[in-house]
């Protein structure tokens, strides 16, 4: 059974799995992981919020969309909304080698992957 804490623990391996990637130098890999840090740590608000989550990944921004149409995060957390759906504009191109991300581009999608799993913690 999926629940919150589950969905955050594995946002939270991606995203160490992200680090070290980037470390290493594989942009590419580096990017996969944040994003399904992203997915997962969102998969988290939505199981809490909506008793749900997503059955496709380009729902996820919708659902987290949702939570915060309801209100129940923040107004402030509407910041987080971009980041969600660049994720999920780059799963495929991240996931099947479609797409070359740079270092600058998967260091940037650490940071918002980073940055959105503390969000989704401080609200479990």
């Amino acid at each position: 059974m999926d629940i919150p804490e589950k969905a955050i623990g594995e946002a939270e391996s991606w995203l160490d799995g992200a680090a070290h990637a980037f470390e290493a130098g594989d942009s590419n890999v580096a990017c996969a992981m944040a994003i399904h840090s992203i997915i997962r740590a969102n998969d988290a608000l939505c199981l809490k919020f909506l008793n749900r989550k997503a059955t496709r990944h380009d729902d996820a921004h919708i659902m987290f969309n949702r939570i915060l149409s309801q209100g129940k995060l923040p107004a402030e957390e509407k910041e987080h909304a971009f980041a969600v759906a660049r994720a999920m504009q780059n799963k495929s191109g991240a996931d099947y080698g479609k797409m070359e991300f740079s270092q600058g581009q998967a260091k940037n999608t650490v940071i918002d992957a980073g940055k959105f799993l503390e969000m989704a913690k401080s609200h479990l």
